[in-house]
């Protein structure tokens, strides 16, 4: 897959500090003016560390959009991602898995993101307010996910808010084994996935900006010709199609063309997708 443009901001949520130096190792992270809990990169990846529970995890947003560095990298970020240990009754240590259920063992009230990412390992996060040492059901149990999820909700695309865990305890490595260097070495080994499943949000988070964007060549177009709403919706799909195919040279030269009437320049834009192979999507 293609690198999207790192102009698309990917947010990451961790807890603890040993969660975060190794994200900031490997993407360069680098600390935002009078904030020293949020760090970011040239490589449009924005670090945010909350703090153990549900509380913390609230404040922090709370504080970032207040703060100046919210001004410096807006809050509103498409995709966001929480990265944590958790704990597992089957999964063994260093395993990885992606949320397909956020719930709250306080509320009960869950969540079901949108099976976008992918791994070995799918599963529900429980969200809970004391680790968690029963294992009683097969889940991983965390205490931030859900507020998370519900902090993210106001500031990034829905398809685009997901939660990946990393397994640190289960029934037989309880949670007195976890140290700093043991968080560390987990995140290490699973950095290259981690990688992945940021670039595969990058590229998604960028194609979903392009579809509810309008393109520059169409604002040209409809700049300099007369469309009524239909036109108008139908120019700005086919439009959209192209950037999406990174054929704009090629919708450039077209557009460029002089077509006066609205129905011959859909006609032109359909007719060069549909001999490429490339369809409208109408």
């Amino acid at each position: 897959m293609p690198m999207a443009s790192e102009s698309v901001l990917v947010t990451l949520v961790v807890a603890l500090p040993a969660e975060a130096g190794p994200l900031k190792e490997v993407f360069q992270l680098k600390p935002l003016r009078a904030m020293n809990n949020v760090f970011q990169s040239d490589q449009g990846v924005r670090l945010l560390v909350t703090g153990v529970g549900r509380k913390n995890v609230n404040h922090s947003f709370a504080i970032l959009a207040r703060s100046e560095s919210a001004r410096e990298s807006p809050l509103f970020s498409p995709a966001w991602l929480n990265i944590g240990i958790a704990g597992h009754r089957e999964l063994p240590v260093g395993e990885v898995m992606i949320a397909n259920k956020i719930s709250c063992a306080v509320s009960a009230q869950y969540s079901l993101p949108t099976p976008i990412l992918s791994g070995r390992n799918c599963g529900e996060v429980v969200t809970v307010d004391e680790p968690e040492l029963a294992y009683s059901q097969n889940a991983a149990y965390d205490m931030e996910a859900h507020a998370f999820w519900d902090m993210a909700l106001n500031y990034g695309m829905l398809d685009l808010i997901q939660c990946c865990k990393l397994i640190s305890d289960n029934p037989h490595d309880g949670v007195e084994k976890i140290t700093a260097a043991l968080i560390a070495e987990i995140f290490h080994v699973a950095s290259y996935e981690i990688r992945q499943q940021i670039d595969l949000l990058r590229n998604l988070a960028h194609e979903q900006q392009q579809l509810i964007s309008d393109p520059a060549p169409y604002l040209k177009i409809a700049g300099r010709m007369h469309l009524n709403v239909n036109q108008a919706l139908q120019i700005r799909r086919l439009c959209q199609r192209f950037v999406t195919l990174n054929r704009e040279s090629e919708l450039e030269k077209l557009l460029s063309a002089g077509y006066q009437s609205a129905r011959d320049l859909t006609q032109v834009l359909r007719e060069s997708l549909q001999s490429a192979g490339a369809g409208t999507e109408e």
